[in-house]
């Protein structure tokens, strides 16, 4: 017997929304609520509060002025537009550990809510009520993702549930479709009920008025995030947005290109894989060449797609802001650097470095000339490091520098090297000079004597905060201590 609706709502395995999203939920459904209560729930989110402000700098809403705080946001973008958009940002934190693809899910719906916002601007409808249904349009997903896992797993291996999971198979697993479990996913969660009825009572073989425009933009959007450039779905998008919404090819390519641009601004907001072609055109420049790609050879074409990703591997190593290498290419790295020196017997040394007062900077002076400090920060430690040491930004304002083949006495002077070329930054701000300091951990390990690699940076990491104990601009050094030494 298949189970009801309600059942599969309430699996355990289906997440809820973050407590904020809850909060907002409430403030979005009360026609009375007060632009004070949404500042204070924002406000006891960090993160959500920082999207908001990065938001309001970045290209989608253009403003001359920079916006440095939570008020200044609200202000900008006003009081209906924060509580929706609030709500869809926050919305996307709503993760499970059930092994459903979070991650990849967000990212298509996020394409899909762009995609229908646009097409909403071009109808003259609200873009953020739009937005929003579009971001959990197929919410649904989750609900059978996470409620059916083991079988869909079993049915189809390592395959894609974004593929697995057609109507067919839906109606087949669940008695369902994404639509009728999404909506009722979203009267639980207390959605507006004129969300919750659209969503329910969608039917992509009988649409309407009121339906057309989602139909049309998760059209769109699935070209926005599409891993391979396709001649004949960019043709059928084209097509279905000409005859359901009388968008003709010209207004398709304004549209599509709007679309993108809005992207590229939340690419600073959201962790999400980069999209690689600049327009619509760029985008159909490729479907061409695939398809001619194809007809060469298909070896071509594979050493090609290895080609690309290995780029995207490498990309995926920098750190978008600072250039340096992150923390994945740390883990994935410095496990081989003690490999190295333990095979060799030779010593090596960890730096691990956090700019001092680094709050301070945002606060005062915003985000922008934090992420500069930051940038000359890391450019500090860069060039002054030596050839054969790495630079890694370890997280927020912490770096961390494998020092190589060094005794201790020369794994300290590059250690105070970085602190004094830190000290003499300035880092400009509307013509003043900002003054910069960092604190430094130091931990040395003789002749590759380590078991784990976490043993050196947990003690690196423990003598940084001694510097900052002991005032902070300083370096605090030690030896590996026996207990990190092998048998």
């Amino acid at each position: 017997m298949k189970p009801t609706i309600q059942q599969i709502v309430e699996n355990d395995n289906i997440p809820s929304p973050p407590t904020v999203a809850a909060r907002l939920l409430e403030l979005v459904g009360r026609p009375d609520s007060r632009m004070d209560e949404i500042t204070k729930v924002l406000s006891a989110d960090p993160k959500l509060s920082a999207k908001l402000i990065d938001y309001c700098n970045s290209p989608i809403v253009a403003t001359k002025r920079e916006t440095s705080s939570l008020q200044q946001a609200v202000t900008v973008l006003g009081m209906r537009t924060v509580r929706l958009l609030s709500l869809s940002f926050s919305l996307m934190d709503t993760r499970g550990g059930n092994g459903f693809p979070y991650e990849e899910f967000w990212r298509n719906s996020l394409a899909d809510a762009i995609a229908v916002k646009q097409v909403a601007k071009h109808l003259d409808r609200n873009p953020e009520e739009a937005f929003l249904l579009g971001l959990v349009f197929n919410i649904g997903l989750i609900g059978i993702g996470s409620a059916f896992a083991d079988e869909i797993s079993a049915r189809f291996g390592d395959k894609s549930v974004f593929d697995s999971l057609t109507p067919e198979v839906e109606q087949e697993i669940a008695g369902s479709s994404r639509f009728v479990v999404g909506g009722s996913l979203l009267e639980r969660w207390h959605f507006p009920s004129e969300m919750v009825n659209t969503l329910k009572h969608f039917d992509p073989c009988d649409l309407s008025a009121e339906t057309e425009p989602f139909y049309v933009g998760q059209e769109i959007g699935s070209l926005l995030v599409c891993r391979r450039a396709d001649a004949r779905k960019i043709s059928e998008a084209k097509k279905t947005a000409e005859a359901l919404l009388g968008i003709d090819n010209e207004q398709f390519d304004a549209l599509f290109d709007s679309m993108l641009e809005e992207w590229r601004g939340y690419e600073g907001l959201f962790d999400f894989e980069a999209i690689e072609f600049e327009s619509i055109r760029d985008l159909e420049s490729r479907a061409r060449d695939s398809i001619m790609e194809i007809s060469l050879g298909l070896e071509r074409k594979v050493e090609e797609m290895a080609r690309q990703q290995e780029e995207l591997r490498a990309m995926a190593m920098v750190d978008s802001l600072t250039r340096l290498k992150n923390r994945s290419a740390y883990d994935l790295e410095v496990e081989g650097v003690l490999d190295l020196h333990r095979r060799h017997a030779r010593s090596f040394g960890m730096i691990v470095a956090d700019i001092d007062h680094f709050k301070a900077f945002n606060d005062e002076f915003g985000h922008t000339t934090g992420d500069n400090v930051l940038k000359e920060v890391a450019a500090c430690l860069d060039s002054n490091s030596r050839q054969y040491d790495t630079v890694y930004r370890f997280g927020g304002e912490e770096f961390a520098v494998v020092v190589a083949d060094c005794d201790y006495d020369a794994t300290l002077r590059v250690a105070e090297r970085l602190r004094s070329a830190v000290e003499s930054l300035e880092v400009d701000f509307e013509g003043e000079r900002l003054h910069v300091t960092a604190s430094f951990g130091v931990c040395w390990v003789e002749n590759g004597m380590l078991d784990k690699i976490e043993s050196l940076f947990n003690q690196a990491d423990a003598n940084l905060y001694e510097a900052k104990r002991q005032g902070r601009n300083r370096i605090v050094a030690g030896k590996a201590m026996p207990m990190a030494l092998l048998n």
